[in-house]
């Protein structure tokens, strides 16, 4: 389920109607299969059928605005994999490292 929901944001925002309304189609499926189809009353399920008439219509545009009004008010992105963050720190460590060596090789250029 979060991973349709995070194909289904990520296809909202770069305006793929075709891949959205895929992504859509597998959550409502999963949600139904679970017996969640009559829950319409939390702010998920709200959103939810507002962009299933969104995207039924082809109106990203505003798929997109009630998407992005709902990561604002539920404290944006929800991205729970949590492997972002290290990787990130170790490229940073790999650049600031191979960074050095080629600053002494310029510092050693510019005495030279």
């Amino acid at each position: 389920m979060r991973t349709a929901f995070q194909q289904l944001t990520t296809a909202i925002g770069s305006g793929d109607l075709k891949s959205a309304q895929a992504a859509y189609a597998t959550i409502s499926g999963l949600q139904q299969s679970n017996g969640q189809s009559g829950q319409s009353d939390g702010p998920f399920a709200q959103l939810m059928s507002s962009l299933g008439k969104d995207l039924q219509s082809g109106d990203l545009t505003t798929a997109q605005s009630d998407l992005a009004s709902f990561q604002k008010a539920h404290g944006g992105h929800h991205h729970h994999h949590g492997g972002g963050a290290p990787p990130a720190a170790s490229d940073s460590t790999t650049t600031t490292a191979a960074a050095t060596p080629s600053s002494s090789t310029n510092v050693l250029d510019v005495s030279a």
